[in-house]
């Protein structure tokens, strides 16, 4: 029998020991450092590599438990299954309401919205580049949601407890984002904790529907994070406070509605979870 905690140590471990060794070592040997790297920002191939601590933990767990068999499982998890194709067109939707809704509530509640002076194709090229630009995408697909959701599923046998946990963790991965001023960030930390927290709640009704897929995840923190990037609102408090709104109501009607519609999905858990191909 698998010892779950084994492999959450080891994935903890590397995961935050990269993320909080770049804060100290760049908070306490400034001097050193900064002289030879410049200072940290979001695009630093330092913060890069960092950001991709959580996939590269997740990808060592699962090669532990299995080999490079296992590492070809979960990469084979980017792939969905033919009959899981109509949840594209699903998250779509959601993110189209949720992009409507960032933009006319910041007008409802008198928060300020940005000048829209983007074209169209400006708008797809600029979502575009944010897949890039949101390195944290992949960089931390194959450990949230590729390790640690379904290893905590297999742990607690909740998903609901289980996407809290995933991102609690998530956040205070993300804490020192907060720490180094550097990275200019304008919105409040316990805010983005819950906004996480809430969102992958969200996600693993469709993550656990979807047999563990991982590219729906993909697709829906990619459009959850292009709204402000195509200057449909500003990411602030203010919006941070609406988004957690959002998808609490989002979790709770997915909730109700596959709970109506008897659909009681097989929870994902680690590492079996690898083993359903794509098809």
């Amino acid at each position: 029998m698998i010892n779950i905690n084994k492999y959450l140590f080891v994935y903890l471990a590397i995961a935050f020991g990269a993320s909080y060794g770049v804060t100290v070592a760049y908070l306490f040997f400034p001097d050193v450092l900064v002289p030879i790297t410049g200072e940290l920002t979001l695009m630093h191939p330092i913060t890069i590599v960092t950001l991709y601590s959580p996939s590269i933990a997740g990808l060592i767990a699962y090669y532990m438990v299995g080999g490079s068999s296992a590492v070809k499982g979960v990469l084979a998890k980017f792939i969905p299954r033919k009959q899981d194709l109509y949840w594209f067109p699903i998250i779509i939707v959601v993110f189209f309401l949720f992009a409507a809704t960032m933009h006319f509530g910041s007008r409802l509640f008198g928060i300020p919205v940005p000048e829209i002076t983007f074209t169209v194709p400006e708008m797809i090229g600029a979502a575009l580049f944010n897949l890039i630009k949101e390195t944290g995408l992949i960089g931390g697909v194959l450990g949230w949601i590729g390790f640690l959701l379904p290893a905590l599923q297999a742990k607690f046998k909740s998903n609901i407890v289980s996407g809290l946990l995933t991102g609690l963790f998530f956040g205070l991965w993300v804490l020192p984002g907060y720490v180094i001023s550097s990275f200019g960030t304008s919105t409040t930390y316990i805010y983005y904790v819950i906004q996480l927290m809430v969102f992958v709640v969200f996600i693993s009704y469709i993550f656990n529907a979807t047999k563990g897929n991982l590219l729906f995840y993909l697709v829906a923190f990619w459009l959850a994070a292009t709204g402000s990037q195509i200057q449909l609102y500003f990411f602030n408090p203010q919006v941070q406070i609406m988004q957690i709104t959002y998808f609490t109501l989002a979790a709770i009607i997915i909730h109700l509605v596959f709970k109506a519609k008897k659909i009681n999905p097989k929870l994902q858990t680690f590492p079996e979870f690898i083993s359903s191909g794509a098809n």
